[in-house]
């Protein structure tokens, strides 16, 4: 059994530490791994960031984007945004675990929550965490966001489409009203801890810190998590209208540009596209 409370606010070091304790911590047993960043919105793998989020909005304002390795929906994280992170081996997953474990953490310091929708959780009907998964070699990640004292104007401000006619498979966020729980971080944090004992079981916890993690691997899992390959190019294939005309996007660059005045993007990469066009 591992417990592992990350001290970076930097929200790619962090889906970086999240990576690596899937991939390499499995002979730990059950992982929690708490942690919080600046300012940022993170997308789900399977997303599209034009339909998402306010790309031009966030650059203006040097709000980072960034992708997770699981599929959800679109989150927006500041400092007063709790996020934790449930890893154990795929046979004895169990998605009402990591929620119980929820619950009864937050049972502790007197609020009552529920589950609502597919992955939400809600208290008096409002959502203040959203939850997705990963799977893979044989380890299931069960994540979610606990707003304690989040900025929900900064949240609407960047949730949301930047570009209309967008045509995708990509998975979709679903718009739900949101609130913050008004809750001591520190006691969270405890709660939490004290909840995945009880829930996970296990003789020994070990306390880990990045001391404990191989650098090389960790830096290249951070370095690829801020690289336009990783943040755009994986954005599942979708037709777009621009200017007139109507572009197909492949692996994030124009493969097709339909439409008078629109030949000039063929070719380019969708991103440098959309920017000139919120210019334009």
């Amino acid at each position: 059994m591992l417990i592992f409370e990350s001290q970076s606010l930097d929200v790619y070091r962090n889906l970086a530490i999240e990576e690596y304790l899937m991939d390499q911590k499995s002979e730990s047993g059950p992982v929690l791994f708490l942690w919080r960043s600046e300012c940022a919105v993170v997308i789900g793998k399977n997303q599209n960031p034009w339909r998402e989020c306010r790309l031009d909005l966030m650059q203006q304002e040097n709000i980072p984007l960034a992708r997770r390795i699981s599929g959800g929906g679109t989150v927006y994280h500041d400092a007063g945004n709790l996020n934790y992170c449930v890893i154990v081996s795929r046979e004895k997953y169990c998605e009402c675990d990591a929620y119980n474990m929820v619950f009864r953490a937050l049972n502790a310091l007197g609020v009552r929550a529920e589950k609502t929708g597919k992955s939400n959780l809600s208290v008096g009907g409002l959502k203040f965490s959203g939850n997705a998964f990963a799977f893979r070699s044989g380890r299931a990640m069960h994540h979610g966001t606990l707003l304690l004292d989040t900025d929900l104007m900064k949240l609407n401000r960047y949730l949301g489409g930047s570009m209309n006619h967008i045509e995708t498979h990509a998975i979709a966020s679903v718009p739900a009203e949101v609130t913050n729980l008004k809750l001591d971080l520190d006691k969270v944090v405890c709660a939490l801890k004290e909840s995945f004992r009880f829930c996970y079981g296990g003789e020994e916890i070990i306390y880990q810190s990045e001391s404990n993690l191989d650098k090389e691997v960790l830096s290249g899992l951070e370095s690829r998590k801020r690289t336009d390959e990783w943040l755009f190019g994986i954005t599942p294939r979708f037709k777009v209208l621009v200017n007139g005309g109507e572009l197909e996007v492949v692996k994030g660059v124009v493969v097709t540009a339909d439409g008078d005045g629109v030949q000039r993007y063929l070719k380019k990469p969708f991103r440098d596209v959309a920017f000139s066009a919120f210019a334009d």
